[in-house]
């Protein structure tokens, strides 16, 4: 296997919400990138986004604009699927969260890829056991689970299949730190821990809007007021706090009212139907506008820059320069 210190380029493949964000996350750790689009369209919407984020990361005195260029300039992109795959010491698939889709990417990619190069998959919620189920070299194939943006949420979930190697994962682990990640390693099950938590949050979110107890805007506020609680403590830590006897009777009484049911809510099949699927659609629980959509994302990047500054000690901003 090749080591953390023979790691220089990274290949992404997918430059999509997650893809980007996983090149813009090695680009800022000093890594050369590549990264596949299947269309020059899909490329540019990829680029542009990138450049969107180090905007924000200058404008709040993050990055110098020329530290921003720099970072910029080492993140290029294909659209021949061998070159980037060649092109990776390391190389990571962000596409579709659909098994089959990722199944044949990662058969392709291993039919490319020397052995000893890993091959991460930026899945939320699959196993690695089942997407490398197709592959020769299923040892050195692991999950790397962001949250986006990734470059400025430290936490990286790390997942191993039942035929991955303890050096696939030690590596992965090293690299990961390397680039100013918190990997935390935990067993294949499905949505890992993050999602599995998010999905029981959201579908109880849903489950209040469809029955008409608050609306989206009450939700929010709401758990706006309360979230600050969470990074303070954590949640298993929160509940030391609470008591597990006061919990426990909390939980009898209000645990039979919740969510149960297996399948999404049919509250969101009727969204998608009516083509409120958020941001991209232009409404979703909130109307959006291009500029409310931006503005609504340079606000959440300024406070995820705050809590990693907080969290590193960093009293102090770079100042910014002009490259000169």
């Amino acid at each position: 296997m090749r080591e953390t210190s023979d790691i220089r380029n990274v290949a992404v493949i997918g430059g999509g919400y997650v893809g980007r964000g996983v090149a813009l996350q090695f680009a800022l750790a000093n890594y050369s990138v590549i990264t596949f689009n299947r269309s020059p369209e899909s490329a540019a919407r990829a680029r542009a986004e990138i450049a969107k984020s180090l905007d924000i990361l200058v404008d709040a005195e993050a990055l110098g604009d020329s530290d921003a260029r720099e970072i910029s300039e080492r993140i290029t992109q294909t659209q021949d699927f061998h070159e980037a795959v060649q092109g990776g010491d390391f190389v990571v698939e962000a596409v579709s969260e659909i098994i089959s889709l990722k199944q044949e990417v990662f058969e392709k990619m291993d039919a490319i890829a020397p052995p000893d190069v890993i091959l991460a998959s930026e899945t939320s919620g699959l196993g690695m056991t089942d997407i490398s189920a197709r592959t020769t070299h299923p040892e050195r194939c692991i999950v790397t689970h962001n949250y986006t943006p990734p470059h400025l949420i430290p936490v990286v979930e790390v997942v191993a299949g039942r035929r991955t190697s303890p050096d696939t994962t030690r590596i992965t682990c090293e690299l990961l730190e390397i680039a100013g990640k918190e990997p935390i390693v935990c067993r294949e099950v499905p949505g890992h821990i993050g999602v599995r938590l998010t999905t029981a949050l959201r579908r109880e979110a849903f489950h209040i809007v469809e029955k008409g107890y608050a609306r989206p805007e009450d939700v929010d506020a709401v758990w706006r007021s309360i979230a600050p609680l969470f990074p303070a403590l954590g949640l298993c830590k929160l509940n030391d706090f609470s008591g597990m006897d006061v919990l426990r009777d909390v939980h009898r009484h209000i645990q039979p009212s919740l969510d149960h049911r297996a399948e999404p809510s049919p509250f969101v099949d009727e969204m998608i139907e009516k083509n409120l699927l958020g941001i991209k659609s232009g409404e979703g629980f909130y109307k959006w506008t291009e500029e409310s959509a931006r503005e609504a994302a340079r606000a959440r990047d300024a406070e995820l820059i705050r809590i990693y500054r907080k969290n590193k000690g960093l009293e102090k901003t770079p100042k910014r320069n002009s490259g000169s």
